[in-house]
């Protein structure tokens, strides 16, 4: 599936497929794996290359969410607002260039976009703008998964993809502020 997902980046086309729901679930959970690794390995990366550079994430906005709100508001604005109103707004107008010509540039605007929007949660980035590309790249890779299961699949299948991504990867978080373990 990686090599399909590098086809596609490469040159994208708005191509539904027609599967049944056996092979739609198995492309999810597949994808779901694929853009979970990509999101850890790139976060991973940016972790290292921050902390050789000396970049502090403190007054990282996912952070503040944290500390501000309980467990059952941060899964409901994480894993089910975040990821409707996210897709409505990145993945949902590709819709519109379904058959167009200008199908690869709004699915190129699409990703970075996506990746722009979250360099709001960086508030301490000050002499550090040069970071931003590596900041923001687990997004921008997510933002590719995202896009190929909305195409292939349809809008509800991107915003469940981003609903399980975030699940995973903050879901830990969630669970030991509700158990109320420090993660500092």
């Amino acid at each position: 599936m990686l090599n399909e997902i590098f086809e596609f980046f490469k040159n994208p086309e708005y191509t539904e497929l027609n599967k049944d729901n056996k092979t739609k679930t198995k492309m999810f959970f597949t994808l779901t794996a694929i853009t979970v690794t990509f999101s850890l390995l790139l976060g991973m990366l940016a972790g290292l290359i921050t902390s050789i550079v000396g970049y502090d994430y403190e007054g990282h906005a996912v952070m503040d969410m944290f500390e501000a709100y309980s467990p059952l508001l941060l899964f409901f604005l994480v894993v089910i607002v975040a990821p409707v109103i996210e897709e409505f707004i990145f993945r949902g107008p590709l819709g519109f260039f379904k058959n167009s010509k200008y199908f690869k540039y709004a699915f190129y605007s699409s990703v970075l976009l996506f990746g722009v929007i979250h360099i709001g949660n960086f508030q301490n980035i000050d002499g550090y703008y040069w970071l931003i590309p590596v900041l923001v790249a687990p997004q921008i890779s997510a933002g590719i998964f995202l896009g190929f299961i909305r195409t292939k699949l349809g809008l509800l299948w991107s915003m469940l993809l981003h609903a399980a991504h975030n699940l995973i990867l903050i879901g830990p978080f969630i669970i030991m502020k509700l158990l109320d373990i420090p993660f500092e």
